[in-house]
């Protein structure tokens, strides 16, 4: 069973930097009530379906959106590190050289580059999320940690200062981390929602990058504890959806009964292109929710998009 801790309030670390790509405020499918849901930056795996490319790597990064780019230069004049150059009358960003500095979206006068990834403290974030504590407070909402992987940081900070602030806390997490950093947050997490993608080991780990024993290991943790957790299924054609009645096994036999099925969508297909990626899922289309209907009959939930 985990134990919270019974101390005083502990004292915000105000120094401490969490790179935060986005803060989402009035949530309704990350957790009970109204939510802010808190984006983490970094990911130790390489999902192709991802929604959130740019929480991949943990610096921040540059978005370049082609279509609002007219190609004039200001951007490489502005660039400290010579990463931009302008390329059959539009910018093109030298990744490497890159370092997400921001120069160059200074420079441009139509929007077209943008930073992801900013750095923040906790009294930022909490700034932040108190914008919606009346919502929170009428819906039986709260605060949820996201990614990226929450645990490509360290999030027992800023899950210690929202329990101290009297926050619901969730965390939406893959599993790839080492078992002792879920182990010392568990005592300020309310839920947990946890991916499993797949029951075979070598294709979770070609696709994903992931471990297929890892999970498992932080699977048995989370049901020898108290914290609610919710098993979350991306449904992706090609990849699991012949699979699930398998993955609905392994669950089942780890003694879980709360699952989400999360159809497939392309809504991250933008971001992809923003950071000059090929989206390995250009020409699939959004999953149509009816395909999911007999997990819907047997009391699976079927999440939004």
């Amino acid at each position: 069973m985990r134990m919270r801790p019974e101390t005083e309030k502990t004292s915000v670390q105000d120094d401490l930097l969490y790179t935060i790509t986005n803060i989402q405020r009035f949530a309704t499918h990350d957790g009970p009530g109204i939510r802010t849901v808190v984006f983490f930056k970094g990911c130790p795996l390489h999902c192709p379906w991802c929604a959130n490319p740019e929480t991949w790597r943990p610096e921040p990064e540059l978005f370049h959106d082609d279509s609002l780019c007219m190609g004039c230069g200001r951007c490489v004049t502005a660039c400290p590190k010579g990463a931009v150059a302008v390329i059959g009358g539009k910018a093109r960003v030298n990744r490497t050289l890159c370092d997400g500095c921001g120069s160059c979206v200074t420079a441009c006068l139509n929007k077209a580059m943008e930073v992801t990834g900013n750095r923040m403290t906790i009294p930022e974030i909490l700034a932040e999320i108190r914008k919606d504590d009346e919502y929170y407070q009428a819906s039986g909402g709260g605060i949820t940690l996201s990614g990226g992987e929450v645990f490509a940081q360290d999030p027992v900070p800023l899950l210690r200062a929202l329990k101290d602030a009297g926050y619901h806390t969730a965390i939406e997490t893959e599993g790839a981390y080492d078992l002792e950093k879920l182990a010392a947050a568990l005592p300020w997490i309310d839920l947990v929602y946890h991916d499993v993608k797949h029951c075979d080991p070598h294709k979770l780990k070609t696709f994903t990058g992931a471990d297929a024993e890892e999970i498992t290991r932080h699977l048995r943790y989370l049901k020898d504890s108290d914290v609610r957790t919710i098993i979350r299924i991306p449904v992706i054609p090609g990849f699991n959806l012949e699979e699930l009645d398998n993955i609905r096994g392994y669950v089942k036999d780890l003694g879980f009964s709360e699952m989400q099925l999360l159809p497939f969508h392309p809504m991250g297909k933008g971001k992809w292109h923003k950071l000059d990626r090929r989206y390995p899922y250009e020409q699939t289309p959004m999953m149509d929710k009816t395909q999911l209907d007999a997990w819907r009959e047997a009391g699976t939930e079927i999440g939004g998009h």
